[in-house]
């Protein structure tokens, strides 16, 4: 059955760490209790059951330790009934949560046993509805890892936190010899590192990083047959990210293009060559007012893919603009990373020539110097 409240719980230190003949594993549980529905929720009791004892299924073997409070809503009220079995009441009959409204159960002073394992926290509550009944409702069960006390896993940290669009970071962390490493990030498949840890120090370089991306390190080993799990997670900020949507809304101002500039043209017969910064279009014109003596402007576009070099061209003796002021146009569109090559002349007569590059965002086309 489900419950009329949700719960999350949060254990400090994250996760459990079993006691050692040095260390007593001491360890702290938050449990957020919340309505998340549409709906007040008055409720009568919620009880959390702590499983006792040394075995590998037990938190602590010594209940008696535990301290409650509740903080976050001043209506609520814990307590210890014995055996590690809490209970939290309204202070007033019939308080209850609100739509989103929230406290905290905070279960402290907990000694954890000293058997790696994986405890199984139970939660129950009695709760009423609008017309005044009461219901017991089975919330089910959240398990809670208990690891090593040794850390198996820590300072994973990248070189640097944000970094320009297309640059790499290094990954490094601290581990011990034993458990499987196995790295997640972006949408990328699993990586196993276990080759890059080198005396407990693990490295892993980044490939070119685009947008933000969240990196998380999981440690699994094996403890007197119990699978045990750690994990940590870090991330890198990409200024200028790449943006990849499905459907977007904008609430204001959108502006396609960046900042115009103008290329080439002019007088003079001559080529140009530049590289695009990001995708674009070329807009130009040449023209001359002698029909005998035609201008002819070129513009070649390479792409990043090799074998697909395109020619854009036009005469000025199109007749477009009448026989005394000869003119002709192009628009040229040009796909991120290209080369572009302009070439203007004419067969003796004077011309004049103009072209702009107007980017899809920011982005320049700069010039390849021959």
């Amino acid at each position: 059955m489900t419950t009329a409240l949700s719960y999350a719980i949060h254990t400090s230190p994250a996760p459990l760490r079993v006691a050692t003949d040095t260390s007593d594993g001491h360890a702290a549980l938050r449990i957020t209790v919340t309505n998340p529905g549409p709906d007040p929720v008055t409720c009568d009791t919620i009880t959390v059951a702590v499983p006792t004892g040394r075995g590998t299924d037990a938190l602590t073997a010594a209940p008696e330790t535990i301290t409650a409070r509740t903080e976050g809503h001043g209506g609520w009220e814990a307590e210890h009934r014995g055996g590690g079995v809490f209970r939290v009441r309204p202070a007033l009959p019939g308080t209850g949560l609100k739509p989103g409204e929230q406290f905290v159960l905070t279960l402290d002073d907990i000694v954890v046993n000293e058997a790696v394992g994986t405890v199984t926290l139970g939660i129950s509550e009695v709760s009423g509805d609008g017309n005044g009944l009461s219901h017991e409702r089975a919330s089910g069960s959240w398990k809670l890892a208990k690891s090593p006390a040794e850390a198996m896993l820590e300072d994973f940290v990248p070189d640097r936190p944000v970094v320009p669009n297309g640059e790499t970071v290094t990954l490094t962390w601290k581990g011990i010899d034993g458990p499987d490493y196995v790295l997640f990030y972006g949408d990328q498949p699993p990586q196993t590192v276990n080759d890059r840890m080198v005396d407990g120090h693990g490295t892993w370089p980044s490939p070119a990083l685009h947008d933000t991306t969240a990196f998380m390190l999981l440690a699994s080993t094996e403890k007197d047959g119990v699978p045990v799990t750690y994990g940590l997670t870090t991330a890198v900020t990409v200024r200028v990210p790449d943006l990849e949507v499905g459907s977007l809304d904008a609430n204001g101002v959108v502006r396609l293009f960046g900042r115009t500039q103008e290329i080439a043209g002019g007088t003079q017969s001559g080529t140009w060559t530049y590289t695009a910064d990001t995708d674009g279009v070329i807009t130009g014109y040449i023209k001359t007012n002698q029909s005998g003596a035609p201008a002819t402007l070129n513009v070649f576009v390479t792409p990043p893919e090799p074998d697909k070099r395109q020619k854009f061209a036009t005469q000025s003796w199109d007749v477009r603009g009448g026989t005394e002021n000869q003119e002709a146009s192009l628009l040229v569109p040009v796909p991120r990373g290209s080369t572009v090559s302009v070439v203007q002349k004419t067969d003796g007569g004077a011309f004049t020539a103009a072209l702009t590059w107007f980017p899809f965002g920011s982005g320049s086309l700069q010039v390849i110097e021959p």
